[in-house]
């Protein structure tokens, strides 16, 4: 018996030994998942801060494009070739902001 008894003794020992290392890893674990979190959290805030930045960028440009047109219809008719102009250049840019939103959006 005392060899069954020392076998246990044994069998314990290594047992306690693999829970230790369980524990360890399940700390280490657990670490890098709170960074990896923690990495993720600011990543979503930077984004949300970007994209909040050019939703505003793009928001602005449109109320300028509506007050050009709003100008060129109580502009007189020499003014209004050159109010014209400027809505269309406001209009390629409102459009190529967005494609460019959109590549951005694409890449995440």
């Amino acid at each position: 018996m005392s060899k069954t008894r020392e076998y246990a003794d044994v069998a314990k020992h290594q047992i306690d030994q693999i829970a230790t290392e369980i524990e360890r890893l399940q700390e280490r674990a657990d670490k890098a998942v709170a960074e990896l979190r923690s990495e993720y959290e600011q990543r979503i805030k930077d984004l949300s801060t970007e994209y909040d930045r050019e939703f505003r960028s793009l928001r602005q440009m449109r109320y300028d494009a509506e007050a050009k047109v709003s100008s060129l219809m109580d502009a007189g008719e020499s003014a209004a070739e050159e109010i014209r102009f400027g809505i269309d250049a406001a209009i390629n840019e409102m459009n190529a902001a967005l494609v460019r939103a959109g590549k951005q959006l694409k890449k995440r």
